[in-house]
Protein backbone atom coordinates (compact mmCIF):
# COMPACT_ATOMS: atom_id res chain seq x y z
CA UNK A 1 0.00 0.00 0.00
CA UNK A 2 1.54 3.77 -1.00
CA UNK A 3 2.30 5.46 2.12
CA UNK A 4 0.28 8.57 2.66
CA UNK A 5 2.97 10.47 1.03
CA UNK A 6 3.14 8.60 -2.02
CA UNK A 7 -0.72 8.29 -1.89
CA UNK A 8 -0.58 12.37 -2.61
CA UNK A 9 1.48 12.19 -5.69
CA UNK A 10 0.07 13.06 -8.92
CA UNK A 11 0.80 12.68 -12.85
CA UNK A 12 1.33 15.79 -13.88
CA UNK A 13 0.02 15.73 -17.38
CA UNK A 14 -2.27 13.11 -18.74
CA UNK A 15 -3.05 13.20 -22.60
CA UNK A 16 -5.28 11.51 -25.11
CA UNK A 17 -4.20 10.82 -28.51
CA UNK A 18 -4.20 8.40 -31.38
CA UNK A 19 -1.24 5.99 -32.01
CA UNK A 20 -0.60 7.54 -35.69
CA UNK A 21 -2.92 6.53 -38.28
CA UNK A 22 -6.39 7.01 -39.22
CA UNK A 23 -8.83 5.47 -41.74
CA UNK A 24 -9.04 6.75 -45.22
CA UNK A 25 -11.88 6.53 -46.37
CA UNK A 26 -15.18 6.57 -44.69
CA UNK A 27 -18.87 5.33 -45.26
CA UNK A 28 -19.98 9.14 -46.40
CA UNK A 29 -19.54 10.28 -50.20
CA UNK A 30 -17.21 13.38 -48.92
CA UNK A 31 -15.10 10.61 -47.05
CA UNK A 32 -14.23 8.61 -50.42
CA UNK A 33 -12.85 11.55 -51.86
CA UNK A 34 -9.07 9.86 -51.51
CA UNK A 35 -10.61 6.59 -53.03
CA UNK A 36 -12.20 8.47 -55.65
CA UNK A 37 -9.28 10.20 -56.68
CA UNK A 38 -7.04 6.97 -57.15
CA UNK A 39 -9.56 5.03 -59.15
CA UNK A 40 -9.50 8.49 -61.17
CA UNK A 41 -6.22 8.37 -61.90
CA UNK A 42 -5.79 4.83 -62.13
CA UNK A 43 -8.22 5.37 -64.91
CA UNK A 44 -6.15 8.08 -66.95
CA UNK A 45 -9.35 10.52 -66.04
CA UNK A 46 -7.51 12.73 -63.13
CA UNK A 47 -4.03 14.07 -62.48
CA UNK A 48 -1.88 12.87 -60.18
CA UNK A 49 -1.66 16.14 -58.63
CA UNK A 50 -5.73 15.93 -57.57
CA UNK A 51 -4.75 12.79 -55.41
CA UNK A 52 -2.42 15.62 -53.18
CA UNK A 53 -5.76 17.30 -53.18
CA UNK A 54 -7.42 14.61 -51.82
CA UNK A 55 -5.04 14.00 -49.61
CA UNK A 56 -5.00 17.61 -48.12
CA UNK A 57 -8.86 17.14 -47.30
CA UNK A 58 -8.74 14.21 -46.09
CA UNK A 59 -6.13 14.62 -43.30
CA UNK A 60 -8.31 17.89 -42.33
CA UNK A 61 -10.99 15.77 -41.67
CA UNK A 62 -9.12 12.85 -40.08
CA UNK A 63 -7.36 16.15 -37.99
CA UNK A 64 -11.40 17.27 -37.28
CA UNK A 65 -12.53 13.97 -36.35
CA UNK A 66 -9.58 14.17 -33.68
CA UNK A 67 -9.95 17.55 -32.23
CA UNK A 68 -13.86 17.06 -31.93
CA UNK A 69 -13.16 13.63 -30.14
CA UNK A 70 -11.36 16.31 -27.17
CA UNK A 71 -7.64 14.67 -28.18
CA UNK A 72 -4.97 16.38 -27.13
CA UNK A 73 -1.67 15.69 -29.72
CA UNK A 74 -3.06 15.06 -33.05
CA UNK A 75 -1.65 13.04 -35.47
CA UNK A 76 -1.82 13.48 -39.44
CA UNK A 77 -3.81 10.26 -39.84
CA UNK A 78 -0.82 9.11 -42.35
CA UNK A 79 -3.19 9.74 -44.68
CA UNK A 80 -0.29 10.00 -47.25
CA UNK A 81 1.46 6.73 -46.11
CA UNK A 82 0.98 3.65 -48.46
CA UNK A 83 2.27 1.74 -45.72
CA UNK A 84 4.33 2.30 -42.46
CA UNK A 85 7.56 0.98 -44.75
CA UNK A 86 7.83 1.85 -48.07
CA UNK A 87 6.31 5.34 -47.25
CA UNK A 88 9.77 6.37 -45.33
CA UNK A 89 11.91 4.06 -47.38
CA UNK A 90 11.04 6.09 -50.43
CA UNK A 91 11.82 9.21 -48.86
CA UNK A 92 15.45 7.55 -48.45
CA UNK A 93 18.03 7.45 -51.30
CA UNK A 94 19.66 4.05 -51.66
CA UNK A 95 16.66 1.82 -51.39
CA UNK A 96 14.28 0.40 -54.24
CA UNK A 97 10.65 -0.81 -53.72
CA UNK A 98 9.80 -4.17 -54.84
CA UNK A 99 6.99 -6.63 -54.35
CA UNK A 100 4.17 -7.16 -51.16
CA UNK A 101 4.53 -8.89 -48.42
CA UNK A 102 2.14 -9.34 -45.07
CA UNK A 103 2.66 -6.64 -42.70
CA UNK A 104 2.71 -8.63 -39.38
CA UNK A 105 0.01 -10.70 -38.87
CA UNK A 106 -2.34 -8.28 -40.56
CA UNK A 107 -4.50 -8.55 -43.71
CA UNK A 108 -2.92 -5.57 -45.02
CA UNK A 109 0.79 -5.57 -46.79
CA UNK A 110 3.30 -3.34 -47.30
CA UNK A 111 5.96 -3.26 -50.41
CA UNK A 112 9.58 -4.31 -49.35
CA UNK A 113 12.44 -2.12 -49.78
CA UNK A 114 15.54 -3.39 -50.94
CA UNK A 115 19.06 -1.53 -49.89
CA UNK A 116 20.93 -1.47 -53.21
CA UNK A 117 23.43 1.55 -52.48
CA UNK A 118 24.04 3.93 -50.14
CA UNK A 119 21.26 4.69 -47.59
CA UNK A 120 20.97 8.10 -46.93
CA UNK A 121 18.58 10.87 -47.23
CA UNK A 122 18.22 13.68 -50.04
CA UNK A 123 15.29 16.29 -49.39
CA UNK A 124 12.60 16.04 -46.51
CA UNK A 125 9.87 14.26 -46.87
CA UNK A 126 7.90 14.36 -44.33
CA UNK A 127 8.56 18.26 -42.89
CA UNK A 128 6.17 19.65 -45.59
CA UNK A 129 2.89 17.15 -44.39
CA UNK A 130 3.93 17.73 -40.96
CA UNK A 131 3.65 21.84 -41.46
CA UNK A 132 0.61 20.94 -43.41
CA UNK A 133 -1.18 19.25 -40.79
CA UNK A 134 -0.01 21.84 -37.75
CA UNK A 135 -1.34 24.51 -39.61
CA UNK A 136 -4.95 22.93 -40.08
CA UNK A 137 -4.74 21.47 -36.51
CA UNK A 138 -3.86 24.87 -35.01
CA UNK A 139 -3.88 25.66 -31.94
CA UNK A 140 -3.84 21.60 -30.93
CA UNK A 141 -0.34 20.49 -31.10
CA UNK A 142 0.57 17.62 -33.77
CA UNK A 143 3.21 14.74 -33.36
CA UNK A 144 5.70 14.20 -35.65
CA UNK A 145 5.76 10.12 -36.95
CA UNK A 146 8.40 8.63 -38.35
CA UNK A 147 9.11 4.41 -38.74
CA UNK A 148 12.29 3.32 -36.56
CA UNK A 149 15.09 1.99 -38.14
CA UNK A 150 15.36 -1.38 -36.46
CA UNK A 151 11.48 -1.67 -37.66
CA UNK A 152 13.25 -0.64 -41.48
CA UNK A 153 15.93 -2.52 -41.53
CA UNK A 154 14.05 -5.22 -40.16
CA UNK A 155 10.95 -5.60 -42.89
CA UNK A 156 13.86 -4.59 -45.51
CA UNK A 157 16.39 -6.75 -47.24
CA UNK A 158 19.81 -5.92 -48.46
CA UNK A 159 20.96 -6.83 -51.86
CA UNK A 160 24.46 -5.74 -50.71
CA UNK A 161 24.73 -8.63 -48.05
CA UNK A 162 25.74 -6.21 -45.03
CA UNK A 163 23.39 -7.33 -42.42
CA UNK A 164 20.51 -6.09 -40.54
CA UNK A 165 22.97 -3.94 -38.23
CA UNK A 166 24.84 -2.18 -40.91
CA UNK A 167 21.36 -1.59 -42.32
CA UNK A 168 19.74 -0.31 -39.34
CA UNK A 169 22.41 2.14 -38.17
CA UNK A 170 23.01 3.44 -42.00
CA UNK A 171 18.75 4.30 -41.83
CA UNK A 172 19.21 5.56 -38.40
CA UNK A 173 22.15 8.09 -39.93
CA UNK A 174 19.71 9.26 -42.98
CA UNK A 175 16.51 9.69 -40.35
CA UNK A 176 18.08 11.63 -37.80
CA UNK A 177 18.49 14.23 -40.98
CA UNK A 178 14.34 13.87 -41.33
CA UNK A 179 14.20 14.41 -37.76
CA UNK A 180 16.06 17.82 -37.48
CA UNK A 181 14.17 19.07 -40.28
CA UNK A 182 10.81 18.06 -38.64
CA UNK A 183 12.27 19.48 -35.12
CA UNK A 184 12.96 22.71 -37.53
CA UNK A 185 9.12 22.44 -39.00
CA UNK A 186 7.90 22.87 -35.03
CA UNK A 187 7.33 19.48 -34.34
CA UNK A 188 7.64 19.65 -30.56
CA UNK A 189 6.93 15.58 -30.28
CA UNK A 190 8.07 13.45 -32.72
CA UNK A 191 7.17 9.51 -32.58
CA UNK A 192 9.60 6.80 -33.24
CA UNK A 193 8.02 3.99 -34.45
CA UNK A 194 9.00 0.17 -33.40
CA UNK A 195 6.54 -2.38 -34.05
CA UNK A 196 8.48 -5.18 -34.25
CA UNK A 197 10.72 -4.83 -30.81
CA UNK A 198 7.87 -6.70 -29.04
CA UNK A 199 8.68 -9.91 -31.88
CA UNK A 200 12.18 -9.32 -32.11
CA UNK A 201 13.62 -8.27 -28.60
CA UNK A 202 17.25 -9.02 -29.37
CA UNK A 203 17.49 -6.53 -31.28
CA UNK A 204 17.23 -3.88 -27.87
CA UNK A 205 21.17 -3.56 -27.78
CA UNK A 206 21.05 -2.38 -31.33
CA UNK A 207 18.39 -0.27 -31.11
CA UNK A 208 20.47 1.82 -28.07
CA UNK A 209 23.33 2.22 -30.53
CA UNK A 210 20.59 3.42 -33.62
CA UNK A 211 18.62 5.73 -30.95
CA UNK A 212 21.87 7.68 -30.65
CA UNK A 213 22.34 8.52 -33.89
CA UNK A 214 18.72 9.12 -34.72
CA UNK A 215 18.20 11.79 -32.42
CA UNK A 216 21.99 13.55 -32.30
CA UNK A 217 21.48 16.85 -32.81
CA UNK A 218 18.16 17.53 -31.38
CA UNK A 219 17.85 20.39 -29.39
CA UNK A 220 13.78 20.51 -28.68
CA UNK A 221 12.09 18.22 -29.76
CA UNK A 222 10.91 15.40 -27.60
CA UNK A 223 10.93 11.89 -28.57
CA UNK A 224 8.37 9.39 -27.84
CA UNK A 225 9.75 5.47 -28.73
CA UNK A 226 6.33 3.46 -29.63
CA UNK A 227 6.37 -0.24 -29.46
CA UNK A 228 3.36 -2.30 -30.95
CA UNK A 229 2.35 -5.39 -32.08
CA UNK A 230 2.92 -7.07 -29.04
CA UNK A 231 4.16 -6.95 -25.41
CA UNK A 232 7.48 -5.27 -25.30
CA UNK A 233 7.07 -4.75 -21.18
CA UNK A 234 9.16 -7.94 -20.69
CA UNK A 235 12.22 -6.13 -21.44
CA UNK A 236 11.01 -2.46 -20.73
CA UNK A 237 14.16 -2.21 -18.28
CA UNK A 238 16.14 -2.43 -21.66
CA UNK A 239 14.88 0.59 -23.25
CA UNK A 240 15.07 2.64 -19.86
CA UNK A 241 18.48 4.27 -20.84
CA UNK A 242 17.38 5.32 -24.59
CA UNK A 243 17.65 9.04 -25.37
CA UNK A 244 13.84 9.46 -25.23
CA UNK A 245 11.27 11.37 -23.41
CA UNK A 246 8.64 8.91 -23.43
CA UNK A 247 8.30 5.06 -23.84
CA UNK A 248 5.56 3.39 -25.42
CA UNK A 249 3.64 0.33 -24.83
CA UNK A 250 0.84 -1.96 -25.90
CA UNK A 251 -1.10 -2.39 -22.75
CA UNK A 252 -3.76 -4.53 -24.52
CA UNK A 253 -1.39 -7.14 -25.90
CA UNK A 254 0.29 -7.48 -22.61
CA UNK A 255 -2.80 -7.68 -20.24
CA UNK A 256 -3.93 -10.68 -23.11
CA UNK A 257 -0.58 -12.34 -22.19
CA UNK A 258 -0.71 -11.87 -18.25
CA UNK A 259 -4.08 -12.63 -17.90
CA UNK A 260 -3.95 -15.93 -19.97
CA UNK A 261 -5.48 -17.51 -16.52
CA UNK A 262 -7.20 -14.92 -15.18
CA UNK A 263 -10.96 -14.32 -16.08
CA UNK A 264 -12.04 -12.49 -13.12
CA UNK A 265 -12.09 -8.54 -12.43
CA UNK A 266 -10.43 -8.60 -9.71
CA UNK A 267 -7.87 -10.98 -11.26
CA UNK A 268 -7.30 -8.63 -14.55
CA UNK A 269 -6.77 -5.38 -12.48
CA UNK A 270 -4.16 -7.38 -10.43
CA UNK A 271 -2.62 -8.11 -13.32
CA UNK A 272 -3.02 -4.70 -14.58
CA UNK A 273 -1.31 -3.40 -11.16
CA UNK A 274 1.63 -5.98 -11.78
CA UNK A 275 2.24 -4.25 -15.28
CA UNK A 276 2.21 -0.73 -13.54
CA UNK A 277 4.56 -2.04 -10.88
CA UNK A 278 7.46 -3.44 -13.95
CA UNK A 279 6.86 -0.95 -15.68
CA UNK A 280 7.49 1.98 -13.04
CA UNK A 281 10.00 -0.32 -11.72
CA UNK A 282 12.35 0.16 -15.04
CA UNK A 283 11.76 4.12 -15.97
CA UNK A 284 14.15 6.33 -15.12
CA UNK A 285 12.96 9.31 -12.97
CA UNK A 286 11.11 11.68 -15.70
CA UNK A 287 10.52 9.63 -18.25
CA UNK A 288 6.67 9.20 -19.51
CA UNK A 289 4.86 6.28 -20.55
CA UNK A 290 2.42 6.22 -23.86
CA UNK A 291 -0.44 3.01 -22.48
CA UNK A 292 -2.42 1.51 -25.66
CA UNK A 293 -5.51 1.13 -23.52
CA UNK A 294 -7.94 1.11 -26.15
CA UNK A 295 -7.63 -2.17 -29.22
CA UNK A 296 -7.14 -0.32 -32.12
CA UNK A 297 -7.08 -3.95 -34.19
CA UNK A 298 -10.28 -4.65 -33.00
CA UNK A 299 -13.92 -3.38 -33.66
CA UNK A 300 -15.85 -4.21 -30.60
CA UNK A 301 -15.93 -1.50 -28.45
CA UNK A 302 -14.69 -1.44 -24.89
CA UNK A 303 -16.81 -0.16 -22.03
CA UNK A 304 -15.60 2.92 -20.35
CA UNK A 305 -15.97 2.26 -17.42
CA UNK A 306 -14.40 -1.62 -17.07
CA UNK A 307 -11.40 -0.58 -19.46
CA UNK A 308 -11.00 1.95 -16.94
CA UNK A 309 -11.18 -0.44 -14.00
CA UNK A 310 -9.13 -3.44 -15.93
CA UNK A 311 -6.59 -1.17 -17.40
CA UNK A 312 -5.74 2.40 -16.68
CA UNK A 313 -6.77 2.69 -12.69
CA UNK A 314 -4.40 -0.30 -11.95
CA UNK A 315 -1.48 0.95 -13.52
CA UNK A 316 -1.55 4.41 -12.80
CA UNK A 317 -2.29 3.67 -8.98
CA UNK A 318 1.06 1.68 -9.68
CA UNK A 319 2.71 4.04 -10.94
CA UNK A 320 1.96 6.55 -8.28
CA UNK A 321 3.03 4.55 -5.79
CA UNK A 322 6.47 3.91 -7.25
CA UNK A 323 9.48 5.87 -6.06
CA UNK A 324 10.10 6.70 -9.91
CA UNK A 325 6.28 8.00 -10.70
CA UNK A 326 6.17 8.84 -14.10
CA UNK A 327 5.01 12.69 -14.38
CA UNK A 328 3.40 12.10 -18.09
CA UNK A 329 1.17 9.92 -19.40
CA UNK A 330 -0.62 9.25 -23.03
CA UNK A 331 -3.79 7.24 -23.17
CA UNK A 332 -4.05 5.90 -26.98
CA UNK A 333 -4.56 3.09 -28.92
CA UNK A 334 -2.33 -0.18 -29.15
CA UNK A 335 -2.32 0.39 -32.87
CA UNK A 336 -2.83 2.72 -35.54
CA UNK A 337 -6.92 3.35 -36.75
CA UNK A 338 -6.21 3.18 -39.89
CA UNK A 339 -8.04 -0.38 -40.67
CA UNK A 340 -11.25 -0.08 -38.81
CA UNK A 341 -14.37 1.30 -39.90
CA UNK A 342 -14.80 5.16 -39.90
CA UNK A 343 -17.55 5.80 -37.27
CA UNK A 344 -15.85 2.69 -35.26
CA UNK A 345 -12.84 4.72 -35.20
CA UNK A 346 -14.59 7.97 -34.04
CA UNK A 347 -16.23 6.11 -31.30
CA UNK A 348 -13.07 4.47 -29.71
CA UNK A 349 -11.86 8.25 -29.55
CA UNK A 350 -14.67 9.36 -27.77
CA UNK A 351 -14.11 6.21 -24.92
CA UNK A 352 -10.13 7.37 -25.00
CA UNK A 353 -11.25 10.72 -24.08
CA UNK A 354 -13.58 9.20 -21.67
CA UNK A 355 -10.79 7.60 -19.83
CA UNK A 356 -8.37 10.43 -19.93
CA UNK A 357 -11.21 12.02 -18.36
CA UNK A 358 -11.63 10.40 -15.12
CA UNK A 359 -7.78 9.25 -14.91
CA UNK A 360 -7.48 13.27 -14.61
CA UNK A 361 -10.07 13.24 -12.29
CA UNK A 362 -8.23 10.91 -9.99
CA UNK A 363 -4.45 11.48 -10.92
CA UNK A 364 -3.84 14.50 -12.05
Amino acid sequence: MPTPAEAGRRVDVILASILNSYPRIGDRPAEQILRRALHGVDRGELQPSEVAGAEDEMTRMALRDQSEAGMDLLTDGQIRWHDPVSHVARGLAGFRIEGLLRYFDTNTYYRQPAAAGPIGRERPFLAEAYRFASAAAAPRPVKGIVTGPITLARLSRDTRGRGMRDLALEIASALNRELLDLEAAGAAIIQVDEPVLARFPEAADLLRLAMRRLVAGLTSARIILATSFGDATPFSGDLAALPVAMLGFDVVAALDRMKTTATAREEIAAAAAGLGTRLAAGLVPGTGLLLGVIDGRNTRLEDPGETYEQRVRPILEALRASQRATSEVHLAPNHGLEFLPRDTARAKLSRLAALRDRARQEFA
